[in-house]
């Protein structure tokens, strides 16, 4: 992403993110255009890639501002469990149930996926990191394993209604790991 901090910049970039999202309330999401985004927030398609390459650069920004809503408020919480890790991210979610909607009835949850990926590894280290005894790669994949569930629950959450409150996710999470642990123990 282009001109980052720029007042009129951050002013055309949130004029452009309304257009996007609104359009994307009636299109499909892989036909809608350029010029159609920037004649819905009345700019020019110049303005547009002053700021961004590309269309989907729009969603990775808004997502990127609800990560780091979500990365400062896991740092406040001493209570890095799983549970307490997902009523964190869904008390976080459930502000941005909109936004999340329609990107997941355009299936660009991936796409957000993807950036958590980026995302979480600093995370993780800053947080939690330097107490593990694990080696690096463990943790890497620890990460991608955890994060790939967590994913798939939003989906699941949002494409059942989004009705589960965080804490019953979290309640949920505590009994996927007895789950998990119940497995290890009889198998």
């Amino acid at each position: 992403m282009k001109n980052k901090g720029n007042q009129k910049s951050d002013q055309s970039k949130a004029w452009m993110e309304e257009a996007l999202l609104k359009l994307m309330e009636t299109e499909v999401y892989e036909n809608i255009t350029i010029q159609e985004i920037t004649d819905n927030a009345g700019l020019s398609r110049r303005t547009f890639y002053r700021n961004y390459a590309s269309k989907d650069e729009i969603i990775e920004g808004v997502f990127l501002r609800i990560w780091k809503e979500y990365e400062t408020n896991v740092k406040k919480n001493h209570d890095f469990s799983l549970p307490s890790i997902a009523k964190t991210l869904f008390s976080v979610m459930v502000k941005h149930l909109d936004f999340l909607i329609v990107i997941n009835r355009h299936h660009l949850l991936p796409m957000c996926l993807s950036k958590v990926d980026e995302l979480l590894p600093p995370t993780f280290d800053e947080v939690k990191g330097s107490t593990m005894s694990f080696s690096k790669e463990s943790i890497s994949y620890a990460l991608t394993f955890s994060t790939g569930g967590f994913m798939r629950l939003m989906i699941k959450w949002l494409n059942e209604g989004h009705e589960k409150s965080p804490d019953e996710i979290s309640t949920i999470i505590e009994d996927i790991v007895s789950i998990i642990n119940y497995s290890n123990v009889t198998a």
